[in-house]
This record gives structure tokens, C-alpha cells and sequence, in this order.
């Protein structure tokens, strides 16, 4: 799942206004960047099934990012920065419970479409998955539906947001989920695992930013009253 993350990310991010949407879209893309960096390390692995060119999905050995031990681990690490304020969320236990959610649901999300299942504890444990996959046209729905709603909430949360702001966040959204709907149905070919984890690390630094552009936040009432000038 990837646009599906993404969706997630503008859901949770429009409970609140103050709840960026740079640091959700980090979030929930939080174990993709893991992976990344665990297989430049030598520590996951990506594994591309004899039927690839059918199926069109990959498989991986990925206990350290996307095990479920794992997963509450790295969820409660960023919950922990959420509560302390140090994510641009405010602070407190609103935003480490969702922070800290918007990590989890990547796994739950996983969970449904994965072939080969995420591990429960560390290497060698058992694995659990619903294979989506196997069905690609209704995982993609899955996928265009979490993205259409999360886009729904958020852009109605941010009703002052400039149009251009908008325009470019939809138009970047829509581009995502164009290129993964042609991947995932006619893809043929695999890029090499390194330039894989080096994608997964970019777009997540990518979408962050994006993110953090698309909503610049609430503006305090102390540089509010600076901006004005008097006449």
C-alpha cells in the first residue's frame, strides 16, 4: 500500500488543524523509510516472486520495519517526541495518540494487502496477512477510496488554504495515485532493491515537505498582531 498510507495521513491530519500534515504524511510513511534504510543496510530484504510479471507485487523479509513488535515500538518512540511537542503537532496526549496512530495504521494497513504477512515478533516469527494483493483491482479500490476520503477531510478541515496550495497538493495526489494504479497493473520490470530503498527513503522526504508546504499550520496570535501595520 502506498496512496492508501496517504490517505490515512490527511484524515488524521484534519481532526485537527493544528495536526500538520508534513508530520502525518511522515508518520504514516514512517515504516517505508525504515524499510529503506534496513535494506541499504543488509538487515531486510525485498523479494521478487517468480510470478511478478502476473501478479505485480513484491515481497520482503521485514521484521525490523514492519513487524508488529516492531511497529508498536517505532509508534511509541514518535508518540513519546508527539507528547513532548517536538513534531509540530502541539503537545500532549492528543497529538502522541494520533502521531503514535498514524504509525500503527501502516501495519494494519499492510496487514490487509500483503501476500507474504508481516511478521508478529522479530525474524522467523509467525507472519499474518489477508492478501489483497492477490485481488489487485479491489486493493487499488482500497487504495483510491482511503485517498479520496483522507483528501475529502482534510480540504474541508483547511477551508482558509490557498488555492495553489490545494491545486498543487491534489495535483501531486493524483499523479501518485496514477503512477501506482499503472505499476501495480502492468508493471513488468523490478528496479534494483537498492534503488528501491532509495525511492522509499526519497518519497517519504518528499511527501513530508510537501506536507509541511501544503499546510503551513495556524499562525500564533503574537506573529498575527506583529503583521499588522498600522496605517
Amino acid at each position: 500500500m502506498f496512496v492508501g498510507h496517504l490517505g490515512v495521513g490527511l484524515a488524521l491530519s484534519a481532526s485537527s488543524r493544528r495536526f500538520r500534515l508534513g508530520t502525518l504524511f511522515a508518520a504514516v510513511l514512517l515504516l517505508d523509510l525504515l524499510l529503506g534504510v534496513f535494506v541499504l543496510a543488509g538487515r531486510e530484504r525485498v523479494i521478487v516472486p517468480p510470478d511478478f510479471a502476473a501478479a505485480h507485487f513484491l515481497e520482503f523479509d521485514f521484521p525490523y520495519s514492519h513487524g508488529l513488535l516492531a511497529t508498536m515500538l517505532w509508534s511509541g518512540l514518535v508518540a513519546t517526541l508527539g507528547s513532548l511537542g517536538l513534531l509540530l503537532l502541539g503537545r500532549g496526549a492528543a497529538a502522541a495518540w494520533v502521531v503514535g496512530l498514524a504509525v500503527a495504521s501502516h501495519w494494519v494497513c499492510d496487514v490487509i494487502e500483503h501476500v507474504r504477512g508481516l511478521p508478529l515478533l522479530g525474524p522467523g516469527s509467525p507472519r499474518v496477512g489477508l492478501g489483497l494483493w492477490e485481488f489487485m483491482g479491489l486493493a487499488l479500490v482500497l487504495e483510491l477510496v482511503l485517498l479520496l476520503v483522507g483528501a475529502v477531510l482534510f480540504l474541508r478541515s483547511r477551508p482558509g488554504l490557498p488555492r495553489g496550495r490545494r491545486a498543487v497538493l491534489l495535483l501531486v495526489l493524483g499523479a501518485l495515485a496514477t503512477l501506482q494504479t499503472f505499476s501495480q497493473l502492468a508493471g513488468s520490470e523490478v528496479p534494483p532493491p537498492r534503488v528501491l530503498a532509495l525511492t522509499w527513503i526519497a518519497q517519504a522526504a518528499a511527501l513530508t515537505a510537501l506536507g509541511f508546504w501544503a499546510d503551513p499550520g495556524l499562525r500564533s496570535p503574537l506573529a498575527s498582531r506583529a503583521s499588522v501595520r498600522p496605517r
